[in-house]
């Protein structure tokens, strides 16, 4: 009798791991992306999205077909000024190309893109796969998303030749992106990460804990595994902090002091981590993608000022 009891004791046990674990491997595969109607109201309301500037810009639509055969949505926001300076071989065609966070869409790049674009800089913002109107495919925190960012850059250079000068900027799951970027592709002249995690594992440790007051073991490893089975990859593969270390692309790293989502420690710790060309804003009142939101002038001078060092020289 006391053989069956601990029989389904033990079965109960690893019914509820396993139903825990999928749970996990779910809120990272697939989240709950807001629709994209309810997404661009919500960037007004929030005063993200300046609907009436949005409106009156020059923009153009199109699809971009990624290196794993679903389609990536994408938007190509204009801009008379580098279309002029384009016009002088001299002188390079600049885009900024921005990636948004986990959950959202191109619609809340829009608050960086009008800094870009004041700048003389064409914006190009699309959908992440599995977000917006991109197609379904399983979220992987920047590990397929950032090839599909060199898809994208490869679109930049079929299309407008190789005279470009290019700048990214992500994000929270966007700023991983643009980070893990580094470590396939250099054809970058900087970038901006706005509240990046350092590492994907170590960020859901963190949140384990955080939020749902669970032990690393046995929830993670079993979720590892889980996702690695359902989408092919290792979270123990996505660390921007790797690639930003490596890279010699000069990186400004943004983060909100008050951010309990991506803990502001982690960017310290890539800024401190990379040798050189590097500049970090530790943005106070700002919780998580709060930190344009609340400190407006200071992002805009602290990026103006990157830009000015490393991108326009």
């Amino acid at each position: 009798m006391l053989s069956y009891i601990i029989l389904f004791m033990s079965l109960i046990i690893v019914t509820v791991l396993i139903a825990a674990s999928w749970v996990l491997s779910n809120i990272v595969l697939k989240p709950k992306v807001l629709a994209y109607d309810k997404l661009y109201q919500r960037e007004i309301e929030e005063g993200r999205l300046n609907e009436q500037e949005y409106q009156g810009l020059e923009k153009e639509d199109f699809i971009i077909k990624s290196r794993y055969g679903y389609h990536l949505s994408c938007q190509l926001i204009n801009n008379d000024i580098s279309k002029e300076q384009f016009l002088n071989p001299d002188n390079k065609l600049k885009i900024a190309i921005i990636c948004h966070g986990y959950t959202c869409g191109k619609y809340s790049s829009m608050i960086y893109a009008s800094m870009f674009l004041k700048k003389g800089i064409t914006v190009l913002t699309y959908d992440h796969r599995n977000h917006g109107l991109s197609d379904k495919a399983y979220t992987s925190m920047g590990y397929y998303e950032k090839f599909d960012l060199q898809t994208v850059l490869d679109w930049c250079y079929s299309e407008f030749g190789t005279n470009l000068a290019i700048v990214t900027h992500g994000e929270s799951m966007g700023g991983a992106t643009v980070l893990s970027h580094h470590a396939i592709d250099g054809r970058v002249r900087c970038t901006i990460a706005d509240c990046s995690y350092s590492s994907l594992e170590e960020l859901i440790r963190y949140q384990l804990k955080k939020y749902y007051h669970l032990p690393t073991f046995p929830f993670l490893p079993a979720a590892k595994v889980l996702i690695k089975l359902r989408a092919g990859f290792w979270i123990s593969d996505v660390i921007p902090m790797d690639a930003a270390v490596k890279s010699n692309i000069p990186i400004l790293f943004i983060h909100g002091l008050e951010d309990e989502f991506v803990p502001y420690y982690m960017s310290q710790a890539m800024y401190d981590a990379k040798p050189d060309k590097k500049e970090i804003y530790l943005a106070p009142h700002a919780k998580h993608a709060q930190s344009c939101q609340k400190n407006p002038k200071e992002y805009k001078m602290i990026l103006e000022q990157f830009l000015e060092t490393y991108y326009f020289n």
